[in-house]
C-alpha cells in the first residue's frame, strides 16, 4: 500500500498506484488544512484532484478507481502537523 504522507506537514511525493479500487484514508493535526489526493492528468505532469470523496478536511477517508499511474497527496492552507496518508488497494 503506498504510504503517501508519513508524520508530514506538506505535500507529498508522486508514489506509484498499481491500479484498480482504493481507499484514501489520512489522520493527524489538519490545522485547517485540506488534504486531497491527486494523479496525474493525461498530459503526464498535470496534477488533477482524485474528487470529493478524497478531499479530506478532518480526519478520514474515502473510495476511489483509478487506473495504474502516479498519485499523491496535496497538503493546502492551514497549520498542519503530523500528518498520515495511505492508498489501500481493495481486493
Amino acid at each position: 500500500m503506498p504510504q503517501l504522507l508519513s508524520n508530514e506537514s506538506a505535500t507529498g511525493s508522486w508514489v506509484q498506484w498499481g491500479g484498480g479500487t482504493g481507499v484514501f484514508t489520512c489522520v493527524g493535526t489538519f490545522g485547517g488544512a485540506t488534504i486531497t489526493l491527486q494523479y496525474k492528468g493525461p498530459d503526464g505532469s498535470t496534477a488533477v484532484a482524485m474528487g470529493v470523496d478524497t478531499t479530506l478536511t478532518a480526519n478520514g477517508g474515502g473510495g476511489f478507481i483509478y487506473p495504474p499511474g502516479q498519485i499523491r497527496a496535496l497538503v493546502a492552507g492551514g497549520s498542519p502537523s503530523a500528518l498520515y496518508a495511505q492508498a489501500e488497494q481493495v481486493k
